[in-house]
């Protein structure tokens, strides 16, 4: 998953969903987005804070397959990526 993906995907599962019933249309779902970025960027920073090791695009090979250098590698790797989600939400 993209950072830009994710992004969206914060912005989707933060937004209220209400039923709203209408004289022409009946029944429609009404999708308030409008708290949704400020929801998701604080869920992103608390990631960040917490120094994620998750998603990680980390290859054993290009960390000389030792376990001490991967794992930093890993949080490297997801820490960038949060970081991009950040951005992208930023930019919404």
């Amino acid at each position: 998953m993209t950072p830009k993906e994710k992004a969206d995907e914060l912005i989707d599962k933060f937004s209220e969903r209400k039923k709203l019933l209408t004289e022409t249309k009946g029944w429609i779902i009404h999708i308030d987005s409008s708290k949704a970025k400020g929801h998701a960027l604080t869920a992103v920073d608390i990631i960040i804070n917490s120094t994620p090791s998750e998603p990680n695009f980390a290859d054993w090979d290009d960390c000389g397959g030792v376990d001490r250098y991967y794992h930093d590698a890993q949080k490297t790797h997801a820490l960038h990526f949060w970081k991009e989600v950040k951005k992208e939400l930023e930019n919404l």
